[in-house]
């Protein structure tokens, strides 16, 4: 298992890959997941969730080729395609690495929050009716 250090500045580098690789259309990079949490095990990955500005073939084609790049360790997800309940986590719990502005981010996170809160009585129905 690599130091915390070495971690450290591997997924700065990772993210200056994807802020090369996406320009602009980086909106912001969050680590989320096990590292985030300081949970990591040896069979750990490192979760980044990346908001591209792009429509779903533009965000496809930018993950696979951010993918391509970087180490097996990494795992890069786009923000947008994520299931509603892993982005409200991201946005409650994950921590920020880059964004270009912050009332931006802030408006992504907070609709993203209202959006779940929306659909929670649902999923807690359905919960209930799978006795869970």
């Amino acid at each position: 298992l690599a130091s915390k250090g070495d971690l450290d500045l591997g997924i700065s580098a990772v993210a200056e890959k994807i802020k090369t690789i996406g320009g602009d259309k980086v909106r912001f990079i969050i680590l989320y997941g096990s590292k985030a949490r300081e949970e990591m095990t040896e069979l750990s990955d490192i979760d980044l969730a990346v908001y591209y500005d792009g429509d779903k073939k533009e965000r496809f084609d930018f993950r696979v080729k951010v993918l391509g790049r970087v180490g097996d360790e990494f795992d890069i997800q786009t923000f947008q395609d994520l299931p509603l309940y892993i982005r409200k986590d991201i946005a409650s719990s994950g921590k920020v690495i880059d964004y270009k502005g912050y009332m931006e981010i802030f408006r992504i996170f907070m609709r993203t929050i209202r959006d779940f809160e929306h659909f929670k009585p649902r999923l807690d129905m359905y919960y209930s009716g799978l006795g869970v």
